[in-house]
């Protein structure tokens, strides 16, 4: 057996030297793809799930009478017709919820003119034509503020370059009216604003200023697509709701 072991490593370091001068000529490969059944059936899952969601937010859900962006103000009617007609919007559906879970009333809107994305054409609106609209996932939050917070708004909104969405609120110089009446700086009104603005988005800062929140649970997108399935035909326009250089 000793032998035979020693023949065999002999014979092995031989082939091993002979192997020394080898030289790799071919380095190229190519890539088999293995493509199970289990990977099938998940790539058709998905397919499927993807057709019936392509499906829902083709589906139409209203019209829209005309044409309405965000950039049809000037600088004396500082408001827009999408703008107008999404805080409008917010302030019905959220004031309903906010009934109903607080019984309680708002007593206005105030969004940002970022966070609409996208205008509505005239004609059908479908569900995708508002997640163009509206794409990020902002929440309704109810804040509760001092009037004097409120008139820091109120100045700060002037100051910008685009007007941002109010809805129940009127600015027309230095007339302020909050439910058509004049702002009182030691009242507490509750105000209907999003989670993005509520964190200090648009550098709105002073709404951090607020004496208690309310999360309604219900977003920018679900309150406008409620809407709209209610009311089937929207109709918005630049109104006198903010007013500058008069």
């Amino acid at each position: 057996m000793n032998k035979f072991f020693k023949i065999l490593f002999i014979f092995l370091g031989l082939y091993f030297i002979s192997c020394d001068n080898l030289e790799v000529k071919n380095t190229s490969f190519s890539r088999i793809e293995i493509i199970g059944p289990d990977e099938i059936n998940i790539h058709n899952q998905i397919q499927i799930y993807k057709d019936s969601i392509d499906y829902k937010l083709d589906n139409v859900i209203g019209y829209s009478e005309e044409l309405y962006t965000k950039s049809d103000f000037d600088n004396i009617n500082f408001n827009s017709s999408l703008g107008n007609l999404v805080s409008d919007i917010i302030f019905i559906q959220s004031d309903s919820v906010f009934k109903r879970q607080q019984n309680k009333q708002i007593d206005f809107v105030l969004q940002n003119h970022g966070g609409i994305r996208s205008s509505l054409l005239k004609g059908d609106i479908k569900l995708t034509d508002i997640y163009k609209i509206l794409p990020f996932e902002n929440e309704i939050v109810i804040i509760e503020v001092l009037g004097e917070v409120v008139e820091e708004m109120i100045s700060f909104l002037k100051k910008e370059t685009n007007p941002h969405p109010i809805s129940g609120l009127s600015i027309r110089n230095n007339e302020i009216l909050i439910q058509n009446k004049i702002i009182d700086s030691s009242k507490k009104y509750y105000l209907a604003t999003n989670d993005y603005l509520l964190n200090g988005g648009d550098n709105m800062f002073f709404l951090g200023k607020n004496t208690k929140v309310y999360r309604l649970g219900y977003s920018l997108r679900d309150a406008f697509i409620d809407y709209t399935k209610t009311n089937i035909r929207l109709a918005s326009k630049v109104d006198d709701r903010f007013l500058k250089n008069e």
